[in-house]
């Protein structure tokens, strides 16, 4: 039976990989939260201060109101492309944490049947010299 520990330690290090990418994916998508937030927070400062000024200075406001709208878009758009992909990394890291699982759980049945073996033959050898003590005994008492 071969040893697939070489093969678990391979896969292993492909989960390692792959969580590291997926906590890469929420940064970005934490990042991209962060940007919407900010966006919304400057957008409603900036209506506050415009009101404040008066209905003259409303007419800048539109443009300013839909590059805001459409940068929202944008970000809303990222953030849900990138969702995606955290659904496809998340369903791939779960695929190859149940490989990996597959694979220790032969290793560890191979592992248990070689302790048995192996204990199966160690008391067969000291039967063994058992029986040869006994015997060569019952030949010096006779």
């Amino acid at each position: 039976m071969a040893n697939l520990k070489p093969l678990i330690r391979v896969r292993k290090h492909a989960i390692e990989q792959k969580q590291k990418y997926l906590a890469g994916l929420y940064r970005e998508s934490e990042d991209l939260e962060r940007q919407k937030q900010k966006l919304i927070e400057e957008f409603a400062h900036e209506r506050r201060t415009i009101q404040e000024m008066g209905a003259d200075m409303l007419s800048f406001f539109g443009a300013y109101s839909k590059a805001v709208d459409k940068r929202r878009e944008e970000l809303e758009s990222a953030i849900a492309r990138l969702e995606s992909r955290i659904v496809i990394a998340q369903d791939d890291l779960r695929q190859t944490y149940a490989d990996l699982r597959r694979i220790e759980i032969v290793q560890e049945k191979r592992d248990r049947e070689e302790a048995q073996r192996l204990e199966k033959k160690e008391a067969q050898e000291l039967d063994e010299i058992g029986l040869t003590r006994f015997m060569a005994q019952q030949g010096e008492s006779y």
